[in-house]
């Protein structure tokens, strides 16, 4: 019997025996990871520089020794006690040195997991070789390796093909996916084949909804299991991938060359693996124009195809490039500025992106020209959605260091009903306790008056706004200036760069 209860003579956790840690590099990674991790780990750290020694303790008084000396060496280790470790982080920055402590700790020691930072991808190819668990040194932060660490998914052994197409993960109660009905997720590519709850056995249905401390047995791709532990243990999923793993820019003739400087711009920040580029005109010239902006921005080798609109709605697989699923769509604010008119789009502004994110269940990036990305807004309006957005915001800016401030419209105490006061309350409160969660800075900015405008007046200042489709209402066949859609004109008014995130928040 494959799910009984015997199962855990089928599972080899990954759960510490020491709960101890060797960290090697005292720099910028190696610092936050000290103060991050939990009190209750013992931590050693290795460096050739006694200031970053000094730093360390300065940083953590209790439950860390430090090491002077060269980490290549195999005495370091050892005086440094990594035989009696569970767990080793590389988090040098020079990329001879990781490869050459992977290569030292993988021959003499038996650590059962090794984490390093690859910089190029021979580097990181040669750690891999070896064994070790690696993170791109562009998209790290010791966030993302704290959580990965503390709540690490645990792999389902002599079941299946071995290759962690079968995984037992336990839910973290701040997982975006915690609380939510499987009908709600809704998975494509993977499923769940059996839920552990208080000893007992759910059989997992559409309106099962799934609980913190909850463990799956979940099933699929190996690769979008990764994403989907990733995101049910808490753990920062690199932006987009948990939608796709590549992009869609959207031409639809006449952009701005800075449309093109943003998309490069776009393709190097975001971890996509490849790019396609569709051009909704039939036009000769906008074909030819495209081409030669794209070229000019270094993305020349990019496949181009006309396609029209209705053509892609109805069928987005004739998309050029890869099968994989679209993870980021972009297109210019150009074509959505109001009174401008372009017979290729067809249909409303509004109309229009709430279909393309419908059907590619994808982010869509609504390029301005404003990046790089430094100052990004999230304008809180909608509580149903909130955390789901904000948690989406924190995994950008996090570990592209970019600064998050959350918008917040305080309501009039003389006219607002209660309900809109308790709620505006239950919002600051949530922004307060994902900040305390993910240990980050929030910055929150309270502002009084039409949220229309003074949301508009805020967002001048910002080069990126996050917002999400799912708080706009469907378009109305009569005027709405009596009982105004305020997401939608928070929106439709930027004149920045908007992230648009995904009504039904179907993951892969």
């Amino acid at each position: 019997m494959l799910f009984g209860s015997n199962r855990h003579a089928f599972f080899q956790g990954d759960s510490m025996a020491t709960g101890r840690y060797v960290i090697i590099g005292g720099g910028n990674i190696g610092q936050k990871l000290i103060r991050l991790l939990s009190p209750d780990r013992e931590l050693v750290l290795i460096d050739q520089d006694q200031q970053a020694l000094d730093a360390a303790l300065q940083a953590r008084s209790n439950g860390i020794s430090t090491v002077l000396g060269d980490a290549t060496s195999r005495l370091v280790l050892e005086k440094a006690g990594v035989r009696k470790t569970d767990t080793v982080l590389i988090t040098a920055t020079t990329e001879k040195v990781n490869v050459e402590v992977a290569r030292v700790v993988k021959k003499y020691f038996d650590t059962r997991q090794v984490y390093a930072i690859g910089i190029t991808r021979a580097g990181i190819a040669a750690m891999e070789e070896l064994g070790v668990e690696v993170e791109n040194i562009f998209s790290v932060s010791a966030i993302g390796l704290r959580n990965r660490l503390e709540h690490k998914t645990k792999t389902v052994h002599g079941v299946g093909l071995g290759k962690n197409e079968i995984l037992e993960v336990e839910i973290h109660p701040n997982s975006r996916l915690a609380h939510n009905t499987i009908g709600r997720i809704r998975p494509r590519r993977w499923r769940i084949g059996i839920i552990y709850r208080d000893e007992a056995i759910v059989i997992p249905r559409d309106d099962t909804v799934l609980k913190p401390g909850d463990k799956l047995i979940i099933l699929g791709d190996p690769r979008v299991l990764k994403t989907v532990s990733e995101m049910l243990t808490f753990r920062f999923v690199q932006f987009p991938l948990e939608f796709g793993d590549r992009t869609l820019a959207l031409l639809f003739g006449g952009e701005p060359e800075d449309y093109f400087a943003e998309l490069a711009y776009i393709v190097k920040t975001f971890p996509l693996a490849q790019t396609s580029v569709v051009l909704c005109s039939m036009r000769d010239s906008d074909l030819e124009r495209s081409r030669t902006l794209l070229a000019a921005q270094g993305l020349g080798h990019f496949e181009l195809r006309q396609i029209s609109l209705a053509d892609l709605l109805a069928d987005p697989a004739v998309a050029p490039g890869p099968t994989g699923k679209v993870g980021l769509v972009v297109l210019a604010r150009t074509h959505l500025r109001r009174g401008f008119k372009n017979p290729a789009l067809g249909q409303s502004r509004k109309s229009l992106l709430m279909r393309l994110s419908l059907v590619f269940r994808a982010p869509l990036l609504v390029s301005g020209g404003t990046f790089p990305y430094q100052r990004m807004a999230l304008p809180c309006m909608a509580e149903g959605q909130l955390q789901a957005s904000m948690q989406t915001a924190l995994e950008i800016a996090a570990p592209l260091h970019f600064n998050l401030e959350a918008l917040v419209c305080k309501p009039s105490e003389y006219i607002a009903s209660n309900d809109e006061l308790s709620g505006c309350e239950r919002i600051c409160k949530t922004i307060d306790r994902l900040r305390h969660i993910y240990r980050t800075e929030i910055h929150e900015t309270l502002v009084e008056g039409n949220p229309i405008a003074v949301f508009s007046e805020a967002l001048q200042e910002h080069k990126l706004l996050v917002a999400n489709i799912g708080e706009w209402r469907q378009p109305r066949l009569w005027p709405d200036w009596l009982d105004p859609d305020v997401p939608w004109h928070v929106v439709d008014r930027a004149n920045i760069s908007t992230l648009l995130l995904p009504a039904d928040q179907e993951t892969l």
